[in-house]
C-alpha cells in the first residue's frame, strides 16, 4: 500500500522530475556510462579498436604480480605520506597567522598563498623543471655559490621524488590553509580567553584549544590530501616523465602509459579500479581513526 501511495504521489508532482532529466541525461551519458563500460573493458583484454576477447579477473591477478605497478604504488604513497604531513602543518600554522587580527595587508596574504593552486599545474611543472635543473637551474645556482655541489634533483632516483613533493607541497599549502582558515573563525574567542585567564601560553592555547577544536578540519584535509596525492598525474609527467628508472612513476601515470602508450585498454581500466579501492579503503580508515569513539 505504501509503495502505491509514494508511486501516486510522484504522478501527482511528475512535473518537478522533468527538471531532473538535464542533471540525469548527462550523469548518464559522462559519468555512469563511463563507469560501467570502464568496469566492462577491465574484464577484456582489448586494445581499443578491434573485438574485446573476455578474460574475467585476468588484468586483476595480473596487476597483482606487475612489479611496475608495484614500483609505481611505492613511489605513490611514498609521495603521499611525506607531502600531506607538510603540506597540513604548513597551512595550520600559516592559518593560524593569517587569523591574527594584527596583520596587516591580511586579504593580500590570503589571496598571495592561494595563487599557486589557482596556477596552471602545467605551467607549475615547467617553471620548477626549470628551476631544478641540474646543469642550468636557479635553485643549483645558489647551492653552488655557497660552496656545495650541485644537485641532480630531476635526475637522480633519490632525489626525483623530493622534487615532486616540493612542487606539492608549495602547490596545495595554500588550498588548505583558507580551509583551515575557515576552521579557525569557527572557534569561539571565549576559548582563548578563558585560557589567558587562567596563564596559558600561546603554545598550550595552540595544542589544548586550536588543534583538538580543528580536528574535524584537519582530518578533512587529510583526506583531500589523500585522494589528491594517489591521483597525481601532471607533476611527475611534465618534470620527470616517471624517471629515472621509474623512481617518480605514479599510479596514475602508468595507467596513462598502459591505457594511451601501450594501448592496454582494459588493464587500464583495472588498474582505475584498483586505484579507487586503494584510495576507498585509506580513506575509510582514516575516517574511523580520525573519528575515534565518535564514529563516522
Amino acid at each position: 500500500m505504501e509503495i502505491k501511495n509514494t508511486w501516486q504521489k510522484i504522478k501527482d508532482n511528475r512535473h518537478f522530475y522533468y527538471f531532473l532529466v538535464p542533471f540525469l541525461l548527462f550523469f548518464s551519458l559522462f559519468m555512469l556510462f563511463p563507469i560501467l563500460f570502464s568496469f566492462y573493458m577491465s574484464l577484456h583484454d582489448w586494445g581499443g579498436l578491434g573485438k574485446a576477447v573476455f578474460i574475467g579477473f585476468g588484468n586483476y591477478l595480473d596487476i597483482l604480480t606487475d612489479s611496475t605497478f608495484h614500483t609505481a604504488l611505492y613511489n605513490t604513497t611514498f609521495m603521499w605520506l611525506t607531502s600531506t604531513p607538510l603540506i597540513l602543518g604548513f597551512a595550520l600554522i600559516l592559518a593560524v597567522m593569517l587569523n591574527k587580527k594584527e596583520v596587516k595587508f591580511l586579504k593580500y596574504f590570503r589571496v598571495g598563498y592561494f595563487m599557486p593552486f589557482v596556477t596552471s599545474t602545467v605551467v607549475v611543472g615547467v617553471i620548477f623543471t626549470i628551476l631544478l635543473d641540474g646543469t642550468f637551474g636557479l635553485v643549483n645556482f645558489f647551492i653552488e655559490s655557497i660552496g656545495f655541489e650541485k644537485i641532480r634533483f630531476l635526475t637522480s632516483t633519490a632525489w626525483s621524488k623530493i622534487s615532486i613533493v616540493i612542487v606539492l607541497t608549495w602547490r596545495w599549502v595554500g588550498y588548505n590553509t583558507i580551509i583551515m582558515l575557515a576552521g579557525l573563525q569557527n572557534i569561539p574567542e571565549d576559548l582563548y580567553e578563558a585560557a589567558e585567564i587562567d596563564g596559558g601560553s600561546t603554545l598550550q592555547k595552540f595544542f589544548y584549544i586550536t588543534v583538538p577544536m580543528m580536528r574535524p578540519i584537519i582530518l578533512f584535509t587529510f583526506i583531500l590530501s589523500t585522494i589528491g596525492s594517489f591521483q597525481i598525474f601532471t607533476e611527475p609527467y611534465i618534470m620527470t616523465g616517471g624517471g629515472p628508472m621509474q623512481s617518480s612513476l605514479s599510479v596514475v601515470q602508468y595507467l596513462y602509459n598502459a591505457g594511451f602508450q601501450q594501448f592496454r585498454m582494459g588493464y587500464a581500466s583495472a588498474l582505475s579500479y584498483v586505484l579507487f579501492a586503494i584510495i576507498f579503503v585509506a580513506s575509510y580508515f582514516q575516517i574511523k581513526i580520525g573519528s575515534g569513539e565518535e564514529g563516522i
